[in-house]
């Protein structure tokens, strides 16, 4: 693999000593330029200790130094097209790289709704030393509680409560995300963590609001908690096989290329994406929590039963489908 050098220069004003978003300026573009497959990042500037471990090596030369040849020039106090040479300017700097990180296959909630709180959160969690684990192990938390509001207390202001926490939980589920991508926190563990303490949140709170409301409800809430959990562990196991990892975006059905992209499989002016967003946890989760503000729990018992058999019906049709494949290759 040839060398890819980048040349890195920075202003008199200093800016690239200063923080955004839990990162230098200098070591964010340090690791923007690795990511985009720099190998080697020569700095004209006094040295500056990161504190941690970087994906690639850094060298640092004298200011007006001239740069290595072939070298990709770049600017180390300059984020997202804005020049960062005070704290006033870092702060936009810092806002316009958290604005560049929203996927572009998100839901219809996230990107009119949910960023709009995930992104300020996010914000604030970058000063301090939370990794994007420990927002996921909170946002369980709050789930869970959630839930337990439904089978302890079972009363309106409870489901009211319930549902306002299972938005929170759905927003805090964008900040774990939104942190790792700004701060460069990326892990198999939280990748896991992430997608399983979705179906474990989304689940417990179905089966929850069933057996709230008791009768025919509870046992329409079990099954369609449990309905979910088999495709989700159909979708887990077929994804690992492929890829090795749990990243369930990476799953595609019969009629779906592998080499299709997320950007591909979700494309806006398409109207199966519109159709799956129904089902997508973002519009989901939203909408149960304005039926429980209302007081009617057996709408998420309903809707919950409804995505669980279109799920398992996918699922199952795909299992059909790849297995005549696989009988006749």
């Amino acid at each position: 693999m040839p060398e890819r050098v980048a040349f890195v220069e920075v202003g008199p004003a200093g800016g690239h000593r200063l923080v955004a978003g839990g990162l230098t300026v200098l070591e964010r573009r340090v690791r923007e330029l690795a990511k985009a497959g720099a190998t080697r990042v020569v700095v004209a500037a006094e040295p500056v200790d990161f504190g941690r471990p970087l994906p690639v090596e850094v060298e640092f030369v004298g200011a007006g130094a001239a740069a290595p040849d072939d070298a990709e020039r770049a600017r180390g106090d300059v984020l997202a097209g804005v020049e960062v040479v005070d704290v006033a300017s870092c702060k936009r700097a810092e806002w316009a790289v958290l604005r560049s990180m929203n996927k572009s296959f998100e839901g219809p909630v996230d990107a009119l709704i949910n960023w709009r709180v995930s992104m300020r959160i996010t914000r604030q969690l970058a000063k301090t030393r939370l990794t994007p684990n420990h927002v996921t192990l909170v946002a369980i938390t709050v789930g869970v509680v959630a839930s337990l509001l439904l089978l302890l207390r079972g009363d309106r202001l409870a489901l009211a409560v319930a549902g306002v926490l299972l938005q929170l939980n759905s927003i805090l589920d964008s900040c774990d995300g939104e942190l790792a991508r700004l701060r460069f926190q990326y892990s198999k563990l939280g990748q896991w963590l992430d997608n399983l303490s979705d179906d474990l949140v989304d689940n417990l709170f179905i089966a929850s609001a069933g057996l709230m409301l008791g009768g025919v409800w509870a046992v329409l809430g079990v099954a369609a908690a449990g309905g979910r959990l088999f495709a989700s562990v159909v979708i887990y196991v077929l994804v690992y096989r492929r890829t090795g990892t749990g990243d369930v975006f990476a799953f595609r059905y019969w009629f779906e290329s592998v080499d299709d992209t997320p950007d591909q499989i979700y494309d806006p002016t398409s109207i199966l994406t519109w159709i799956r967003a129904m089902g997508r946890r973002d519009t989901y989760v939203f909408t149960w929590m304005v039926v429980c503000l209302v007081g009617f729990a057996p709408w998420v018992v309903g809707h919950g039963l409804a995505i669980s058999a279109v799920a398992v019906a996918m699922i199952l049709a795909h299992l059909w489908k790849i297995r005549g494949q696989a009988a006749t290759t």
